[in-house]
């Protein structure tokens, strides 16, 4: 194996998704895995779900996915208005089938043969901290017990190093490099379905193993047939308005 594509948090923005997925095809990889977080606040839940199980394509869950699938559970009425709509919504749309697939991802993935890991949010007992803050870095650096790891969750593209013998976390925003020399590295993909970085593209992340090189890679998809989308379903208005600014 020798390049990978790791794409996250596409909440369920099929658009978005599907002009991923053709530019990975088109640029061509070894593996793809999905760092999780495929439903929420999007409209096309079940048309990701089913594109991601069609390509057998590895996923983790998502603190999104976790919440869609606390059927019946007082958890739920205790998220952020936005979300917990959005979770309740989704719950409607989704086959028993889908619910179950949802519910049985696993928190994290490893590739056998290579010494990395990838999780969701963070490694250790927080998983849903977001990785954007040397703070934040380091308290998933702390459980982390493999020299590199990927997440998503944060829907901001970064990589965290850390060097123990100083005790320090340094954070850059990922573009493309060679991941330098560090006891311990963790790299942020970016959302496919969400971005935060105030780039409205789809986001996602190529890792070439042998050269240890990253590289983001931005996909412009029609931003306004997603807002539509949300918009015709009766989702949370802020859930379209944040696709036009990468917010």
């Amino acid at each position: 194996m020798t390049k990978l594509a790791v794409i996250s948090d596409i909440h369920a923005n099929s658009i978005a998704l599907e002009a991923v997925l053709s530019t990975i095809d088109e640029q061509g990889c070894d593996m793809i895995v999905c760092a999780g977080d495929i439903v929420g606040y999007g409209a096309r839940p079940k048309e990701c779900i089913d594109l991601l199980r069609e390509r057998e394509i590895p996923c983790l869950l998502g603190n999104h996915d976790q919440y869609v699938t606390l059927l019946m559970d007082d958890r739920v009425g205790r998220l952020r208005e936005e979300v917990r709509l959005s979770v309740e919504w989704t719950q409607t749309q989704l086959s028993m089938d889908q619910l179950k697939w949802l519910a049985g991802l696993s928190m994290r993935f490893d590739v056998e043969e290579l010494d990395f890991s990838f999780v969701h949010g963070a490694f250790g007992p927080k998983p849903w901290i977001y990785c954007n803050k040397p703070e934040h870095f380091a308290s998933s650096f702390a459980h982390q017990d493999v020299p590199l790891g990927f997440c998503g969750h944060s829907h901001v593209p970064a990589i965290g190093l850390y060097d123990a013998e100083i005790g320090q976390v340094a954070v850059k925003y990922l573009r493309k490099a060679v991941i330098p020399e560090a006891d311990k590295v963790m790299v942020n993909v970016g959302s496919v379905g969400q971005p935060r970085d105030k780039d409205p593209r789809a986001a996602f992340t190529f890792f070439c193993v042998e050269e240890r090189e990253v590289e983001l890679v931005r996909v412009p998809y029609d931003v306004a047939q997603a807002q539509a989308q949300i918009r015709e379903a009766g989702l949370p208005e802020r859930a379209a308005e944040r696709l036009e600014g990468g917010r």
